[in-house]
């Protein structure tokens, strides 16, 4: 059964989109990946401010209402970047991760589980030492 395509959420959102929730944090430094929570948290000013000079999508990932056509990363009435990653990248994981937002995940709706797989080493903004991550999110931007 397809998702309602205004129901379906961006997993790589900024934390000030429409209805934005940290489903994540960040763990690791060479390798970062996220630690998925439990339950979801919504994005208040107080807590981006604790953040001193941190940018909040390294300390946590982001889920949003997805943008859609509005979105640079949308092409062909699909997500381009979850598309690139559940096929570009190797899998991080060899079962589904303990995620709260599948129900409604744009890139688990389009690319299934392989998209889940990869999706623990996402980073919304990508660390210069994760090459290959980054080769494979700005792929259709340049």
């Amino acid at each position: 059964m397809a998702k309602r395509e205004s129901s379906l959420s961006c997993p790589s959102a900024q934390p000030d989109m429409e209805d934005a929730r940290i489903f994540g944090v960040v763990s690791g430094v060479d390798e970062p990946q996220i630690a998925y929570l439990k339950r979801s948290a919504r994005v208040s000013d107080a807590m981006l401010t604790q953040l001193g000079d941190l940018h909040p999508t390294h300390v946590f990932r982001f889920a949003a209402k997805c943008e859609s056509s509005r979105c640079a990363q949308f092409k062909n009435g699909r997500c381009g970047l979850g598309e690139r990653v559940a096929h570009q990248l190797p899998p991080v994981v060899s079962t589904l991760p303990s995620c709260q937002i599948r129900n409604s995940c744009r890139w688990h709706a389009e690319s299934g589980n392989a998209a889940c797989y990869r999706c623990p080493q996402v980073m919304t903004l990508v660390p210069e030492s994760q090459n290959r991550l980054r080769e494979v999110a700005q792929a259709s931007l340049e």
